[in-house]
């Protein structure tokens, strides 16, 4: 017997029937996707091992005040900061991230009539934040060992120059500009232009002559900028804190042009209780030499150029487009970085954790001929 629409719907009501006619997509007999694979993140230069367990209490602990605003936390961590340096408060600038600092100190010393001069390659968010301001950016090349030119920058410097780029160690190279070359350039450099040092990889340094920070005397140079962040070696990438140290007047100019509670009241206790855990620095410094040296002898077993790198990442020659051999080992769930100016058959790899290292060079040795590079 043949039930009319109508009575069908009255007795089971529109959604069921709806249902049986129509079923919902996920009773559809379509095949279920799987799920995607873990990707190897070796392409931003985080670090492997992650922030410290007092960082980690202190966050979770911190979490539960996310509804405020921040405040006095913020100072407490300016003074804990100022008195790793052995500075004031007053010589620390607090930003969400270094590159923060970085546009800070672009809109502090450059503009439409200026130029920004850097080296190349090198970290280029500085660059961006000039052109925003559309400020002219002059680069020159690094030397044949990988430092910056300092030579060249200083004779690219001229009436429009506000502002110098200096990022040591170097971003994407992993080398060192010399101290001795450093001692050098800064005199020279005029007094209307100011030099901002990167020291992001600071901490990763292995101990040597050739290098020393700037931290300490910037406070007492109205040109001397140097910036550091808590996204390297304390592993907090993600929670973005970073600073300057200069004198107090210069410091006055970049945090006029800070953003408003830039760093979060969760960030900045967390940043705090790391700050204190120094053994917990000292111990992964000491792993990411071990793992440096590990990736060190893995590449030349497979006979690949490196780059002497202080840092925790390596560039190496790839002999074809770095961008191609990228996109590679893409496909194999592995992130790298490349296409860098004069460095176009190079890829960086970040120094991962054990697994992701194994699965950096399964991927590798999937992919690439094991012969001279």
């Amino acid at each position: 017997m043949r039930i009319p629409r109508r009575d069908l719907l009255q007795q089971f009501g529109t959604a069921a029937v709806t249902t049986a006619l129509f079923p919902w997509p996920g009773e559809l007999s379509f095949p279920t996707p799987a799920p995607p694979a873990r990707l190897v993140l070796l392409n931003r230069n985080e670090s492997a091992y992650g922030p410290c367990e007092r960082a980690k209490v202190a966050f979770h602990e911190a979490f539960v005040e996310a509804k405020r605003y921040p405040g006095e936390d913020v100072e407490n961590l300016r003074r804990a900061i100022a008195a790793s340096h052995g500075v004031k408060p007053e010589n620390i600038t607090l930003g969400c991230g270094s590159t923060e600092i970085f546009r800070m100190a672009a809109e502090a010393f450059l503009g439409s009539d200026k130029t920004l001069v850097m080296a190349s390659p090198t970290f280029d968010f500085i660059a961006r934040a000039a052109r925003l301001l559309s400020a002219k950016v002059r680069t020159m090349p690094l030397t044949s060992d990988y430092g910056h030119d300092l030579g060249a920058m200083l004779a690219g410097v001229d009436a429009s120059t506000g502002l110098i780029y200096v990022c040591n160690p170097n971003n994407p190279t992993g080398t060192l500009t010399p101290k001795s070359d450093l001692e050098a350039f800064l005199p020279k450099v005029p007094p209307s232009v100011s030099v901002l040092i990167d020291e992001a990889y600071h901490d990763y340094v292995s101990p040597t002559g050739a290098y020393s920070s700037w931290a300490a005397r910037a406070i007492a140079d109205t040109q001397l900028i140097v910036t550091r962040t808590f996204s390297k070696v304390y592993g907090l990438a993600g929670l973005r804190v970073g600073y300057a140290v200069s004198h107090v007047e210069t410091a006055k100019r970049l945090s006029a042009r800070g953003l408003p509670m830039d760093v979060s009241l969760v960030a900045a206790r967390a940043v705090l209780a790391a700050l204190s855990d120094q053994a917990y620095v000292k111990r992964v410094v000491t792993l990411n030499e071990s793992d440096r040296q590990e990736f060190f002898n893995q590449a030349n077993a497979r006979m690949l150029r490196c780059l002497d790198s202080q840092t925790n990442f390596v560039l190496f020659r790839v002999g074809k487009p770095g961008k191609e051999v990228a996109e590679l080992l893409r496909s194999k769930g592995v992130l790298v970085a490349a296409d860098y100016p004069l460095f176009e058959k190079h890829i960086r790899v970040t120094l991962g954790s054990a697994e992701d290292m194994q699965a950096f060079w399964r991927a590798w040795d999937a992919l690439m001929p094991h012969h001279p590079m």
